[in-house]
């Protein structure tokens, strides 16, 4: 009965998504029935998505490993004890980090500061050319290493952005498409090189989808390249400026045709470890089922996903905005701060669900100068934190943060399940103790060989002096019980 009812319910979740379309095409301009099934259906799908996004995250964002623990003499350790405590996570929670640029990182408002290395692992450095070289020649390399080596030196791994930008473009710039071609492949591998090992990530290039488009040297140069053979020449260059580091292509088109210009760009040899997927929420949140499908679509690619550019208003929506001019009355409210803080537990919940997604970046940590002047933070104008903040706190490091106790086995092994990411050991058998590192990465073995200094493992009790306390025991009980049977006999007798 169980199966019968199992296999009815497959059916139908199989041919809903079949029926309700054509359901919703024969209504088309005779009411409201198509819009209410197809929004009904997408509801459907949210539930399913969330609802399997716990058992998503302990399967993809979990790994185990197993730590053997010796003595000097290299025998195993029975019985130590073992606490282990998650440093870090292997996936990148991050936000933007332009408050470093202001008068440098050290002279950065220090709630700001405390906040951001509180909860974050993940820093966006911005690098626009316009404002990295305003004058030919003059970079500002020194200030964007003191804020790399800021970050570094507090656990943070860090991503410049962007290299190429058809908006972002100096006076000084060159006019025809033969000197731009120079100079984009000058200033992609000077910046790059001379920040290899400093800068982990790089957009290399922002928003090629538009950038023919725009009416300038750069989008002329773009559009007389292509923007597949632009991209190409650009991953081309960083690639051989640093081949260690990370190369992104990101763009606010989440469509086929963004998905479309990726490929041509493989199939003009440019390589890319990772898309960049910009998700600016101003005019409202997407629908859930929305960002999963977003995933899906460009799974197929290979790449991990990075949200790169994430958006979530703590004030009311708006439409026809002006990038150019930034709005004074754009305020945080508190039911959209409780709005914010309830999407976004959801939207990360989501995105750290799925297999393809290696990192989040939020855009405007807090409401000061934030872009186009919303009430995009998480933090507001006075760096107070939102309950989004105390909500993504909770989750990264204390939902999915691991620690714990565990203890070897006759074996000397003890196997520990956690997130990916780095971890702290201590490890104690009676006065003895040793401290070690641990990185549980996403699909390796993971194994680890401590030494416990000083302790000499006791070789195992022999089995018959195991045995013989217990066979004692009952050899006694079993003469108790014969003579009380023998004194019980006696009196009968009596």
């Amino acid at each position: 009965m169980r199966r019968k009812r199992f296999y009815i319910v497959a059916l139908i979740v199989f041919l809903l998504p079949l029926v309700l379309p054509s359901l919703a095409c024969q209504q088309g301009g005779s009411g409201d029935l198509g819009p209410t099934i197809f929004q009904a259906w997408n509801n459907v799908r949210e539930w399913f998505i969330m609802s399997g996004a716990n058992n998503r995250i302990e399967k993809i964002r979990k790994g185990d490993a197993a730590i053997l623990v010796v003595d000097d003499n290299g025998t195993p350790v029975r019985g130590a004890r073992i606490y282990f405590e998650q440093l870090n996570h292997e996936f990148l929670f991050g936000s933007g980090m332009l408050p470093l640029t202001k008068n440098g990182p050290n002279a950065v408002n220090q709630d700001w500061a405390e906040a951001y290395t509180a909860l974050f692992n993940y820093g966006t450095l911005p690098c626009y050319w316009d404002s990295y070289e305003p004058k030919e020649g003059q970079t500002s390399e020194s200030l964007l290493m003191s804020m790399a080596d800021w970050a570094r030196k507090r656990g943070i791994v860090t991503k410049g952005h962007p290299l190429i930008w058809a908006n972002s473009m100096p006076p000084w710039a060159p006019v025809s498409v033969d000197d731009m071609q120079r100079a984009q492949e000058k200033r992609v591998k000077d910046t790059v090189s001379k920040l290899c090992g400093m800068i982990d990530y790089w957009d290399v290039v922002n928003e090629p989808t538009m950038g023919p488009r725009v009416n300038n040297a750069l989008g002329n140069w773009m559009n007389a390249r292509t923007p597949q053979v632009a991209c190409a020449d650009a991953l081309g260059w960083s690639r051989s400026a640093c081949p260690k580091a990370s190369l992104i292509i990101n763009d606010y088109r989440t469509d086929i045709d963004f998905r479309d210009l990726l490929q041509n760009i493989v199939r003009q040899r440019g390589r890319f470890d990772a898309v960049g997927i910009q998700s600016h929420m101003h005019r409202g949140n997407w629908p859930l089922y929305q960002v999963w499908d977003i995933c899906e679509r460009f799974k197929d690619l290979d790449v991990p996903l990075h949200f790169t550019e994430v958006t979530v208003l703590s004030g009311s929506p708006r439409t026809g905005i002006d990038t150019a001019r930034q709005p004074s009355d754009w305020p945080s409210t508190k039911e959209g701060e409780m709005a914010q803080a309830e999407y976004v537990e959801k939207f990360y919940t989501l995105l750290f669900s799925n297999p393809s997604v290696q990192a989040i970046t939020w855009w405007d940590f807090s409401d000061l100068d934030a872009w186009q002047g919303a009430p995009a933070g998480l933090l507001r104008k006075d760096m107070s934190q939102k309950p989004a903040y105390s909500r993504l706190l909770k989750l990264i490091h204390d939902t999915w943060w691991s620690r714990g106790n565990v203890y070897t086995g006759d074996d000397g092994i003890a196997t520990i399940r956690g997130f990916h990411g780095f971890y702290k050991l201590n490890i104690e058998k009676e006065d003895k103790r040793a401290e070690a590192q641990l990185y549980i990465a996403r699909g390796l073995d993971n194994k680890l060989r401590v030494q416990l200094t000083g302790y000499k493992q006791k070789p195992p009790t022999p089995l018959y002096e195991m045995i013989w306390p217990y066979a004692v025991a009952a050899l006694i009980i079993v003469l108790l019980v014969l003579i009380f049977r023998w004194i019980a006999q006696i009196r009968r007798r009596i």
